[in-house]
Formats: C-alpha cells, structure tokens, sequence
C-alpha cells in the first residue's frame, strides 16, 4: 500500500511537472510589437514597423514603435539582423546596432510621394532623419516618388534600398 501510494505521488509530481512546463513553453512565434511600443532589445522591432527615437537624438537609449501614418514617423524598419556584425542588404541604410541584445535594424526613411525631411544626403548613415511638414524651414529634400526601378527626371537623386528607390529633389 505504501509503495502505490508513493508510485502514484511521483506520477502526479511528473503531470504536474510537465503541465507546467507546457503552460509556460514558449512554442507560438512572438507576436507583432503593438503600435506603442518602447523597445530596448532591437531584435523585437518588426520588419515593416515605424519608429522613433527615445531621448535627445538618434542614440541607444531606445526606441518606439509608432503608426506609420503619424507625424512622428520618420524611419521604417527595413530588415532586422540577427546579430551585430550583420550586414544589411543592398541600399542606404541608417544601422543601428543593440549590443547587449546582439542584433541590429536596417532604417530607412518612412516615405511616400510628397513628404519632405531634414536630411543628410551625402551620409545618411549618420544623418539625422526627421520628417516636416513641407513648408518648416529645416525640409532639405521632398519625395518625387518610391519605385522599384529608376527614379523619373524631375527627381534629383536616388537612394537605393534592396527592392526600392527613393527618388529626392532638394529644397532650398
């Protein structure tokens, strides 16, 4: 009788054991980063969200993810690479790297036909990328058009990402 006893303690002990471990297993994809999100491991920003900086500038103190339609929105993530050595794919982006999480985005500007931004064209890398309402003083360049090919003749220059061209003409 003892020994039933004990057999069956110790095969309650194991079900309990692994419905807890099942309960608490991480087996489903981590979902989506919700719209407001404040991210400080890069490795959860989502392909395709908008985000901005936390704190004075562009620095590793954080950032969030926002609607892409909001005025905030300057930057778009691109690609998420596994680990910081990473390279990004073919076209200018701004890299930003999160050591202490071993990852790093690949940023580019959140842009359709008609915004306008303050940016360095000759560097975006190391740029700050702000968006404006096209008549603020700091606007330097304006969205002729996003194609997947050549940019049209009014655009001034283009910047290539990996399946698109952002085509610029500078203002002022």
């Amino acid at each position: 009788m003892v020994v039933r006893q004990t057999v069956m303690v110790c095969v309650l002990a194991v079900v309990a054991y692994l419905a807890v471990w099942w309960a608490f297993s991480d087996t489903e994809p981590t979902p989506a980063a919700p719209a407001s999100m404040f991210l400080t491991d890069y490795s959860k920003a989502g392909e395709g969200s908008c985000v901005k900086f936390d704190g004075p500038g562009e620095n590793d103190l954080g950032l969030t993810v926002v609607d892409c339609n909001g005025d905030r929105a300057a930057l778009k993530v691109g690609t998420v690479l596994s680990n910081t050595n990473g390279e990004c794919p073919r076209g200018e982006y701004k890299v930003l790297r999160d050591t202490r999480h071993n990852a790093a985005l690949c940023l580019l500007p959140n842009a359709e036909r008609g915004d306008c931004f303050e940016l360095d064209t000759d560097d975006l890398q190391r740029s700050v990328v702000s968006k404006f309402d096209c008549a603020s003083p700091r606007v330097n360049v304006q969205v002729v058009d996003v194609v997947e090919g050549s940019c049209p003749e009014e655009a001034e220059l283009g910047v290539p990402y990996e399946e698109t061209t952002l085509c610029l003409r500078r203002v002022r």
